[in-house]
């Protein structure tokens, strides 16, 4: 990964981590929750996925593919890995 593009992912987390922990409505839910006599370990996992964009007006580069196969593109994939499935 580039590390222009790094740096801007880092930032990215450290946003997500900051609404999470600024969160109103999250801090009165965890304090209901701790009235109720409970303690709470709130554990997030962000997956962030970034690929290069492809103009709207290219066209595909993959041959069409034989009936039984099929082909993933590059989202397709980050999709999968971000439901921890192998794109194989």
């Amino acid at each position: 990964m580039k590390p222009e593009l790094k740096e801007l992912v880092e930032e990215l987390q450290e946003a997500f981590n900051e609404s999470v922990c600024g969160s109103d409505r999250i801090a009165e839910v965890l304090a209901e929750i701790k009235a109720s006599g409970y303690e709470v370990v709130l554990a997030l996992d962000v997956t962030i996925g970034v690929t290069p964009a492809v103009p709207e007006h290219a066209e595909p580069t993959a041959s069409p593919a034989a009936a039984h196969e099929f082909s993933l593109s590059a989202e397709d994939r980050l999709f999968l890995e971000g439901m921890h499935i192998s794109a194989g």
